[in-house]
């Protein structure tokens, strides 16, 4: 029986294939969610509106324009800057810079040598429904009847619609030593399979959080509304940085 796991509907059109992790952030075979569970409007809705702007948001622009990840149609990926546009290369680690009239005008009068880059995301809340449609995939692939549970409901709404009566919030760890060595000198097929992960932990009181590895990335979202972050003192920033939505 085909039923959607976010609109619920078992009248809709199911054709496509889904990719829990895109393709864009590496996801391949092995990522593709069993047929039936998403309909073709959902599938839609969310790579127009929620997942074209969380991939174009950080920390997912840097993962893949310093990794040279192509997108979905081959191209090289690349982020626009107050400072220029910054472009994949065909060699890990390296990027082709585009400066800004302003900013390169400032550079020939020897006042800035140095780009600067927003390690910030300018719309968490789609990077957090992003986050949420990946973990209730994970989910439905292990375990298709458990995702119509009542306690994703509000997770579910949420990622489709935006709408939400309580606060989210996701928790992204980053490792900048691992990151410089990726950067620099590359992995092997064997490294980034063992360091690119999806999996839904079970937590305190059968609570469930989804845990998305991108190599020197974890960002890390509940299921249920009633899990609450850690607090803030308790994090060591940059390494550790919570944002609520």
């Amino acid at each position: 029986m085909q039923k959607c796991i976010f609109c619920k509907s078992e009248t809709g059109i199911f054709t496509t294939r889904e990719h829990i992790l895109p393709e864009s952030l590496g996801g391949g075979n092995w990522a593709i969610l069993p047929d039936g569970l998403l309909c073709d409007k959902c599938q839609n809705h969310f790579g127009s509106s929620i997942e074209q702007q969380a991939l174009a948001d950080y920390p997912f622009t840097f993962f893949r324009v310093f990794l040279g990840i192509p997108t979905k149609k081959g191209k090289a990926p690349w982020f626009n800057s107050w400072e220029g546009t910054i472009r994949a290369s065909v060699r890990t680690g390296s990027f082709d810079y585009e400066p800004s009239e302003l900013f390169e005008n400032v550079m020939q009068r020897g006042h800035k040598s140095q780009i600067r880059l927003l390690a910030h995301p300018l719309k968490p809340h789609m990077v957090c429904r992003f986050l949420l449609k990946m973990g209730l995939e994970v989910i439905a692939a292990d375990n298709p009847q458990d995702i119509f549970n009542k306690k994703f409901d509000k997770a579910r709404l949420f990622a489709l619609t935006g709408e939400k009566s309580d606060e989210w919030w996701y928790l992204q760890h980053e490792d900048i030593s691992a990151a410089n060595s990726y950067i620099r000198g590359g992995m092997g097929l064997e490294e980034w399979g063992d360091n690119i992960k999806l999996q839904v932990v079970m937590i305190d009181a059968g609570a469930e959080v989804f845990h998305l590895k991108l190599l020197y990335i974890d960002l890390l979202t509940p299921l249920e509304v009633r899990i609450k972050p850690p607090p803030k003192e308790t994090l060591s920033e940059p390494e550790y940085r919570l944002f609520t939505v």
